[in-house]
Protein backbone atom coordinates (compact mmCIF):
# COMPACT_ATOMS: atom_id res chain seq x y z
CA UNK A 1 0.00 0.00 0.00
CA UNK A 2 0.72 3.84 -0.66
CA UNK A 3 2.37 5.65 2.34
CA UNK A 4 2.44 9.07 3.17
CA UNK A 5 4.99 9.85 5.90
CA UNK A 6 5.29 12.72 8.44
CA UNK A 7 8.43 12.71 10.80
CA UNK A 8 9.27 15.06 13.40
CA UNK A 9 6.57 17.21 13.78
CA UNK A 10 6.41 19.31 16.85
CA UNK A 11 3.73 20.47 18.13
CA UNK A 12 3.45 22.86 21.95
CA UNK A 13 0.37 21.61 23.57
CA UNK A 14 -0.77 21.72 27.16
CA UNK A 15 -1.17 17.69 27.86
CA UNK A 16 -0.39 15.71 31.06
CA UNK A 17 -1.63 14.43 34.21
CA UNK A 18 0.42 17.33 36.06
CA UNK A 19 -1.43 20.47 36.81
CA UNK A 20 2.29 22.34 36.08
CA UNK A 21 1.70 20.43 33.05
CA UNK A 22 -1.78 21.51 31.46
CA UNK A 23 -0.70 25.32 32.63
CA UNK A 24 2.91 25.31 31.34
CA UNK A 25 2.81 23.06 28.03
CA UNK A 26 5.47 21.42 26.48
CA UNK A 27 7.06 20.12 23.49
CA UNK A 28 5.33 16.82 21.79
CA UNK A 29 6.98 15.01 19.01
CA UNK A 30 4.61 13.01 16.29
CA UNK A 31 5.68 10.25 13.81
CA UNK A 32 2.86 9.76 11.60
CA UNK A 33 2.47 7.00 8.87
CA UNK A 34 -0.90 7.14 6.66
CA UNK A 35 -1.32 4.51 3.53
CA UNK A 36 -4.05 5.21 0.94
CA UNK A 37 -3.92 4.62 -2.91
CA UNK A 38 -1.80 6.68 -5.04
CA UNK A 39 -2.24 5.90 -7.91
CA UNK A 40 -5.27 8.29 -9.09
CA UNK A 41 -3.82 10.89 -7.66
CA UNK A 42 -0.51 10.40 -8.92
CA UNK A 43 -2.13 9.65 -12.71
CA UNK A 44 -4.36 12.85 -12.95
CA UNK A 45 -3.26 15.02 -10.36
CA UNK A 46 -6.70 14.76 -8.88
CA UNK A 47 -6.14 16.65 -5.19
CA UNK A 48 -9.68 15.18 -3.99
CA UNK A 49 -7.69 12.12 -3.81
CA UNK A 50 -4.48 12.88 -2.09
CA UNK A 51 -3.70 14.60 1.27
CA UNK A 52 -1.41 17.56 0.97
CA UNK A 53 0.97 17.09 3.68
CA UNK A 54 0.88 20.93 5.06
CA UNK A 55 -2.58 21.13 5.41
CA UNK A 56 -2.42 17.63 7.46
CA UNK A 57 0.75 19.00 9.70
CA UNK A 58 -1.48 21.88 9.96
CA UNK A 59 -4.60 20.29 11.48
CA UNK A 60 -2.84 17.63 13.44
CA UNK A 61 -1.17 21.13 15.62
CA UNK A 62 -4.73 22.72 15.63
CA UNK A 63 -6.67 18.99 17.00
CA UNK A 64 -3.28 18.69 19.30
CA UNK A 65 -3.92 22.28 21.19
CA UNK A 66 -7.38 22.43 20.83
CA UNK A 67 -7.74 20.91 24.96
CA UNK A 68 -5.91 19.78 27.55
CA UNK A 69 -6.31 16.10 28.23
CA UNK A 70 -4.03 13.30 31.18
CA UNK A 71 -3.04 10.79 29.26
CA UNK A 72 -0.82 11.11 25.43
CA UNK A 73 -2.33 7.26 24.59
CA UNK A 74 -5.64 9.36 24.33
CA UNK A 75 -4.14 12.35 22.04
CA UNK A 76 -2.58 9.58 19.67
CA UNK A 77 -6.04 7.83 20.18
CA UNK A 78 -7.85 10.67 19.00
CA UNK A 79 -5.83 11.91 16.05
CA UNK A 80 -6.13 8.98 14.76
CA UNK A 81 -9.61 8.99 14.77
CA UNK A 82 -9.43 12.43 13.58
CA UNK A 83 -7.83 11.19 10.24
CA UNK A 84 -9.79 8.59 9.44
CA UNK A 85 -13.22 11.08 9.59
CA UNK A 86 -11.28 13.44 7.60
CA UNK A 87 -10.01 11.24 4.80
CA UNK A 88 -12.32 9.19 4.22
CA UNK A 89 -9.93 6.93 1.51
CA UNK A 90 -7.39 5.93 3.89
CA UNK A 91 -6.95 2.54 4.83
CA UNK A 92 -4.08 2.66 7.93
CA UNK A 93 -2.79 4.86 10.24
CA UNK A 94 0.29 4.36 12.16
CA UNK A 95 0.75 7.47 14.94
CA UNK A 96 3.53 7.29 17.17
CA UNK A 97 3.61 10.44 20.16
CA UNK A 98 6.67 11.10 21.70
CA UNK A 99 6.85 13.30 24.75
CA UNK A 100 10.57 14.39 25.61
CA UNK A 101 10.09 16.61 28.34
CA UNK A 102 8.60 14.09 30.30
CA UNK A 103 8.73 15.08 33.73
CA UNK A 104 10.87 11.61 34.45
CA UNK A 105 13.60 12.31 36.70
CA UNK A 106 15.92 10.06 34.68
CA UNK A 107 18.14 10.13 31.85
CA UNK A 108 16.02 9.61 29.08
CA UNK A 109 15.79 10.90 25.26
CA UNK A 110 11.58 10.55 25.04
CA UNK A 111 8.65 8.99 26.20
CA UNK A 112 6.14 7.66 23.42
CA UNK A 113 3.19 5.38 22.90
CA UNK A 114 2.27 3.96 19.09
CA UNK A 115 -1.43 3.11 18.15
CA UNK A 116 -1.99 1.52 14.75
CA UNK A 117 -5.60 1.13 13.42
CA UNK A 118 -6.72 -0.54 10.05
CA UNK A 119 -10.03 -0.02 8.27
CA UNK A 120 -11.57 -3.60 8.49
CA UNK A 121 -15.04 -5.36 7.14
CA UNK A 122 -17.64 -6.78 9.21
CA UNK A 123 -20.63 -8.02 9.17
CA UNK A 124 -23.58 -7.64 11.72
CA UNK A 125 -26.60 -9.69 12.21
CA UNK A 126 -29.66 -7.47 13.29
CA UNK A 127 -32.68 -8.84 14.77
CA UNK A 128 -36.17 -7.71 16.82
CA UNK A 129 -38.95 -9.16 17.55
CA UNK A 130 -40.27 -6.10 19.71
CA UNK A 131 -42.22 -3.00 19.20
CA UNK A 132 -42.02 -1.62 15.62
CA UNK A 133 -39.76 -3.95 14.58
CA UNK A 134 -38.80 -1.91 10.83
CA UNK A 135 -38.07 1.14 12.60
CA UNK A 136 -36.06 -0.69 15.24
CA UNK A 137 -33.61 -1.63 12.52
CA UNK A 138 -34.09 1.70 10.83
CA UNK A 139 -32.89 2.87 14.29
CA UNK A 140 -30.00 0.45 14.58
CA UNK A 141 -28.36 1.40 11.61
CA UNK A 142 -28.71 4.81 12.42
CA UNK A 143 -27.07 4.81 15.29
CA UNK A 144 -24.07 2.25 13.91
CA UNK A 145 -23.59 4.95 11.15
CA UNK A 146 -23.70 8.03 13.93
CA UNK A 147 -20.84 5.68 15.45
CA UNK A 148 -18.45 6.62 12.79
CA UNK A 149 -19.01 3.44 10.73
CA UNK A 150 -19.38 3.11 7.08
CA UNK A 151 -22.34 1.32 6.08
CA UNK A 152 -21.49 -0.58 2.81
CA UNK A 153 -24.34 -2.78 2.44
CA UNK A 154 -27.73 -4.39 3.65
CA UNK A 155 -29.60 -7.60 2.92
CA UNK A 156 -33.06 -8.13 2.62
CA UNK A 157 -35.50 -7.72 6.22
CA UNK A 158 -36.59 -11.39 6.92
CA UNK A 159 -38.97 -12.72 8.70
CA UNK A 160 -37.82 -15.82 11.18
CA UNK A 161 -39.08 -17.77 13.74
CA UNK A 162 -37.84 -17.48 17.37
CA UNK A 163 -34.39 -19.82 17.75
CA UNK A 164 -33.07 -21.33 20.94
CA UNK A 165 -36.45 -22.64 22.46
CA UNK A 166 -38.08 -19.37 24.15
CA UNK A 167 -41.81 -18.49 22.81
CA UNK A 168 -42.21 -15.81 21.38
CA UNK A 169 -42.66 -13.30 18.76
CA UNK A 170 -41.39 -13.83 15.17
CA UNK A 171 -38.47 -11.88 14.19
CA UNK A 172 -37.12 -9.75 11.61
CA UNK A 173 -33.83 -9.66 10.52
CA UNK A 174 -31.32 -8.74 8.17
CA UNK A 175 -27.18 -8.55 7.82
CA UNK A 176 -25.16 -5.07 7.18
CA UNK A 177 -22.11 -4.64 5.67
CA UNK A 178 -19.76 -2.49 7.41
CA UNK A 179 -15.90 -0.63 7.13
CA UNK A 180 -14.65 0.47 10.50
CA UNK A 181 -10.90 1.42 11.99
CA UNK A 182 -12.13 0.29 15.56
CA UNK A 183 -10.23 -2.75 16.72
CA UNK A 184 -13.33 -5.81 17.16
CA UNK A 185 -13.06 -5.55 21.16
CA UNK A 186 -14.01 -1.85 20.47
CA UNK A 187 -16.84 -3.08 17.86
CA UNK A 188 -18.65 -5.44 20.28
CA UNK A 189 -18.60 -2.90 22.49
CA UNK A 190 -20.09 0.04 20.49
CA UNK A 191 -22.39 -2.30 19.59
CA UNK A 192 -23.63 -3.67 23.18
CA UNK A 193 -23.55 0.05 23.41
CA UNK A 194 -26.32 0.72 20.74
CA UNK A 195 -28.49 -2.38 22.21
CA UNK A 196 -28.47 -0.59 26.16
CA UNK A 197 -29.05 2.91 24.31
CA UNK A 198 -32.81 1.13 22.32
CA UNK A 199 -33.41 -0.01 25.80
CA UNK A 200 -32.33 -4.03 25.88
CA UNK A 201 -32.49 -5.88 28.49
CA UNK A 202 -30.96 -9.22 29.36
CA UNK A 203 -33.01 -11.53 31.42
CA UNK A 204 -33.90 -14.81 29.35
CA UNK A 205 -31.09 -16.07 27.24
CA UNK A 206 -32.37 -16.27 23.60
CA UNK A 207 -35.56 -14.48 24.96
CA UNK A 208 -37.55 -11.49 23.64
CA UNK A 209 -35.41 -8.48 22.41
CA UNK A 210 -35.96 -4.87 21.27
CA UNK A 211 -32.98 -5.03 19.19
CA UNK A 212 -29.69 -7.66 18.93
CA UNK A 213 -26.98 -6.93 16.95
CA UNK A 214 -24.35 -9.86 16.54
CA UNK A 215 -20.58 -9.21 15.23
CA UNK A 216 -20.64 -12.35 12.78
CA UNK A 217 -17.56 -11.94 11.16
CA UNK A 218 -14.40 -9.12 11.15
CA UNK A 219 -12.38 -9.84 7.57
CA UNK A 220 -10.67 -13.37 8.78
CA UNK A 221 -10.18 -12.55 12.35
CA UNK A 222 -10.28 -15.64 14.58
CA UNK A 223 -10.57 -14.72 18.41
CA UNK A 224 -11.36 -16.64 21.46
CA UNK A 225 -11.65 -14.95 24.39
CA UNK A 226 -14.20 -14.74 27.86
CA UNK A 227 -15.74 -11.40 25.76
CA UNK A 228 -15.41 -11.63 22.31
CA UNK A 229 -15.46 -15.17 19.86
CA UNK A 230 -15.06 -14.44 16.04
CA UNK A 231 -16.59 -15.75 14.10
CA UNK A 232 -19.95 -15.82 15.77
CA UNK A 233 -20.21 -19.29 16.87
CA UNK A 234 -23.62 -19.57 15.57
CA UNK A 235 -23.11 -18.54 12.01
CA UNK A 236 -23.26 -21.37 10.43
CA UNK A 237 -26.00 -23.32 12.24
CA UNK A 238 -28.52 -20.20 12.00
CA UNK A 239 -30.24 -20.48 8.40
CA UNK A 240 -31.38 -17.23 8.63
CA UNK A 241 -28.13 -15.49 9.08
CA UNK A 242 -26.71 -17.71 6.16
CA UNK A 243 -29.26 -16.61 3.80
CA UNK A 244 -28.98 -12.74 4.57
CA UNK A 245 -25.18 -13.21 4.37
CA UNK A 246 -25.24 -15.46 0.96
CA UNK A 247 -27.38 -12.53 -0.29
CA UNK A 248 -24.90 -9.88 0.02
CA UNK A 249 -21.47 -11.49 0.44
CA UNK A 250 -21.91 -15.40 -1.29
CA UNK A 251 -17.73 -15.28 -1.77
CA UNK A 252 -16.59 -14.01 1.64
CA UNK A 253 -14.88 -17.34 2.99
CA UNK A 254 -15.53 -18.19 6.34
CA UNK A 255 -11.96 -18.23 8.11
CA UNK A 256 -13.06 -20.94 10.65
CA UNK A 257 -15.25 -23.67 8.04
CA UNK A 258 -12.63 -22.19 5.39
CA UNK A 259 -15.87 -22.39 2.97
CA UNK A 260 -17.08 -19.30 0.83
CA UNK A 261 -21.01 -18.48 2.29
CA UNK A 262 -22.63 -19.65 -0.74
CA UNK A 263 -21.26 -22.91 0.44
CA UNK A 264 -22.36 -22.86 4.30
CA UNK A 265 -25.72 -21.36 3.08
CA UNK A 266 -26.34 -24.90 0.51
CA UNK A 267 -25.76 -26.94 3.62
CA UNK A 268 -28.05 -25.93 5.83
CA UNK A 269 -31.09 -24.21 3.73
Amino acid sequence: MDQLRIKDLEVYAYHGVFPAEKELGQRFVLDLWVDYEMTRAARTGDLEASIHYGILAEQLTEWMQAEKIDLIETVAFQLVQKIFESYAFVEKVRLELKKPWAPVPLPLETCSVTIEREKKRAFIGLGTNMGDKQLQLETALEKIKDRGIRLLQTSTRIETEPWGGVEQDTFLNQVAEVETWMTPEDLLETLLAIEQEMGRVREVKWGPRVIDLDLLYMDDTICYSPSLILPHPYVAERAFVLESLNEIAPHFVDPVQRKPIRQLWEAVK
